[in-house]
């Protein structure tokens, strides 16, 4: 059991293609307010004890674990987007019967921007500055996988891992990128490894907030009444459809920026946070609290079309937008409740 007099605080970031802009914009707002608060150069990984992320969330987790900042995580989006969902890929791509878009330039551009962040630029989950839970789902095996830091003794093998593979993995949403494969070797015994196949963990995760507190709860020992929770959404349209059309077909699922995917990765979230609802307050929500919860998801409106893959600078732009009015409605809690003091101390069992 961890003993310390801090609470142990969680950042959970849903999956969501390209409107990962939205949790990123609402991080830096957070950084923003702790420049305002005195702090000169602050970097989020040193008030969360544990960062979990899905799929776009996955690459924030990761970049903010290493230490990055937010604003040069949200860059990464605003310069980068048009270019990972590259439209002349997706077009070629479905003719050929192909996935839509080729992977390859966000394994370049990831490799790169986590380089700095260990002294040779092969930077590894094991280079985390504090605890991460990344999920992905390995079609070759066929098995649930949570790439986790070597924050437990048992935990002795993901922390090789490269840590754009790891991000890139737990991306490849099915329709949007194919299966990530790839090889690593261990600096210490020279040991190579090979990975086939990991799918994006939005599958069976794509909101990771009961992952994060399982592993604070079962693995690391932590009494819930210590637990602190954010966990940001990348915003929700309802799904409905009142039409008496008599034929669901394929063509129906694939229709607006593959709808089987939106429909699949909404309501696995909401479905986390309900559960999650349901852990801390029991029946009805209507019990005492036995952690510390605060879900913050912006509900897209009837007729907003905010797909997976969308680049356009004004619908980017209203994601900011959308981060910004929730950063104000929210920010007084979130100063108060998650920036008020750093985290824990991290020390992990393996180092590389």
């Amino acid at each position: 059991m961890m003993i310390d007099n801090k609470p142990f605080k969680i950042l959970s970031i849903d999956g969501g293609g390209i409107r990962g802009v939205l949790p990123a914009r609402f991080l830096c707002e957070m950084e923003d307010e702790l420049v305002r608060s005195g702090i000169s150069d602050p970097r989020l990984c040193d008030y969360f004890d544990l960062i979990c992320g899905t799929s776009t969330g996955g690459i924030i987790a990761i970049g903010l674990a290493l230490g990055m900042k937010a604003k040069d995580v949200l860059n990464l989006y605003k310069e980068h987007g048009s270019k990972i969902f590259d439209k002349k890929s997706k077009l070629i791509n479905s003719v050929r019967l192909k996935s839509r878009y080729n992977s390859k330039y966000l394994h370049d551009i990831l490799q790169k921007t986590y380089a700095p962040y260990s002294d040779n630029g092969d930077t590894r989950l094991g280079h985390a500055k504090t605890r991460l839970c990344i999920p992905t789902f390995n079609a070759f095996s066929g098995k649930i996988n949570v790439y986790k830091t070597p924050h437990h003794p048992g935990l002795n093998r993901d922390y090789l891992i490269p840590a754009h593979d790891a991000a890139i993995s737990t991306s490849s949403a099915p329709f949007y990128f194919a299966p990530h494969s790839f090889n690593y070797e261990c600096p210490i015994t020279g040991t190579k490894s090979d990975i086939t196949h990991n799918i994006d963990g939005g599958v069976f995760a794509n909101n990771p907030t009961l992952i994060g507190i399982m592993e604070a709860t079962q693995s690391l020992q932590i009494p819930f009444g210590e637990i602190k929770v954010l966990s940001l959404g990348t915003g929700i349209l309802k799904f409905n459809e009142t039409s008496s059309r008599k034929r669901f077909g394929p063509l129906y699922w694939i229709r607006g920026g593959v709808r089987i995917m939106e429909l699949m990765l909404n309501t696995q979230s909401e479905h986390t946070d309900n559960l999650i609802k349901f852990l801390n307050q029991g029946l009805g929500q209507s019990g005492d609290n036995k952690f510390i919860y605060k879900r913050i998801q912006h509900e897209f409106q009837k007729g907003d079309n905010f797909k997976l893959d969308d680049t356009n600078n004004l619908k980017l732009s209203q994601l900011e937008t959308h981060a910004h009015n929730l950063f104000k409605a929210n920010g007084e809690f979130i100063l108060n409740t998650f920036l008020n003091e750093t985290k824990r101390e991290y020390k992990p069992f393996k180092s590389l």
